[in-house]
């Protein structure tokens, strides 16, 4: 067992030092896994439990669009935004270069590309975290 304390900041009723994330759900294996692309300024361990727990279906997006969440196996990877970015801005892009590489899933349920507009000064973020995403999704990470 793990004895180490986590600290958890609170200032003026917000949390301190969360930073900003742009997250992905997958279904392991290959072929054209992503199902979901979020961003958040809250941890996201949190965010995915509310994705999985919430009823409202605008807060606990994944369970209510793809049901099959809530017993298929599912992978996060979260990543953090630079604080020079906008967090919408890298999601939107990100969106659109999976959906150029082909990784979107036939069940993907968030922002279709190009409803936002990105920024192109997001480009080298999202294109490395599109790579890690490809090398997730080419590994076998099914238990």
């Amino acid at each position: 067992m793990d004895n180490e304390a986590i600290l958890l900041q609170v200032r003026d009723g917000e949390l301190v030092g969360v930073g900003s994330w742009v997250y992905v759900w997958l279904r392991p294996g290959p072929d054209q896994p992503v199902i979901y692309v979020g961003s958040t300024g809250v941890p996201p361990v949190v965010r995915t439990w509310l994705h999985l727990h919430d009823a409202d279906p605008d807060v606990g997006r994944v369970a209510a669009r793809y049901p099959a969440a809530a017993h298929e196996p599912m992978d996060v990877l979260a990543f953090p935004v630079p604080r020079h970015l906008e967090r919408a801005a890298v999601k939107a892009a990100l969106v659109d270069l999976l959906d150029m590489r082909g990784l979107l899933s036939e069940f993907y349920v968030g922002d279709q590309p190009g409803l936002l507009t990105p920024d192109g000064g997001t480009s080298p973020t999202v294109g490395w975290i599109a790579d890690q995403i490809a090398a997730h999704t080419s590994q076998d990470h099914r238990l």
